[in-house]
């Protein structure tokens, strides 16, 4: 019983920090309409952006891809910053825009700058990334602040580098997800095992008594 509650409680303790571990996903449409201040462009302009953020496993590591185009001029600038959607905030990491379109870049640690009312840390800003209060920004001549813009949006977790979509279906969220992101299933195995070791050290106590 108790090599039985022992082997039950070790196998859910490491298939935990497996499932626990995921890429973090966020998507970022560009636009004129999001920058603020609002840019100057001329009538039918059409310029606009896309971008993608991932989280590593370990948080070491910020992949970030940036693409744009039709802006009104070469991009002079393009960071991401802090600041909820209506709001400009100061560049908490530098993006490597002098080859233009587009930009895949790895962060680290050592990238961050701290903004004053803002994310004084990288674990603060990675915090401030799954709140939604990051955005992508491209900077042109003709708009230095800014002239299209995106926030960084939560898409969802991917295991193993394959994504895997919330269920759409609410009455199936429970039984498949727990929302840590763990599978119900092997939070129920280690409850499970937990409680038969539990009790098997009670049943040991006793008998050595």
């Amino acid at each position: 019983m108790r090599r039985a509650a022992a082997l039950l409680a070790t196998l859910a303790l490491l298939a935990l920090p497996a499932t626990a571990l995921a890429h973090e996903e966020f998507s970022a449409d560009l636009s004129v309409d999001q920058e603020v201040p609002a840019p100057t462009v001329p009538d039918g302009y059409s310029g606009m952006g896309s971008g993608t953020a991932s989280i590593s496993d370990d948080e070491s590591e910020v992949e970030v891809h940036l693409e744009w185009s039709d802006l009104t001029g070469d991009a002079v600038g393009a960071h991401i910053h802090y600041a909820p959607p209506g709001e400009a905030g100061g560049i908490i990491f530098p993006l490597d825009h002098t080859a233009g379109s587009p930009i895949d870049q790895t962060l680290t640690e050592a990238d961050f700058t701290p903004v004053d009312g803002g994310p004084q840390s990288y674990a603060e800003a990675l915090a401030a990334m799954r709140d939604g209060n990051t955005y992508l920004n491209v900077h042109t001549e003709a708009n230095p602040p800014g002239e299209i813009r995106g926030q960084l949006e939560m898409t969802d977790h991917t295991h193993d580098g394959e994504a895997t979509p919330p269920p759409t279906d609410t009455s199936v969220r429970g039984s498949e997800t727990a929302p840590t992101g763990i599978p119900t299933a092997l939070l129920l195995l280690a409850l499970i095992g937990a409680g038969v070791f539990a009790f098997g050290l009670r049943r040991f106590a006793v008998r050595r008594a």
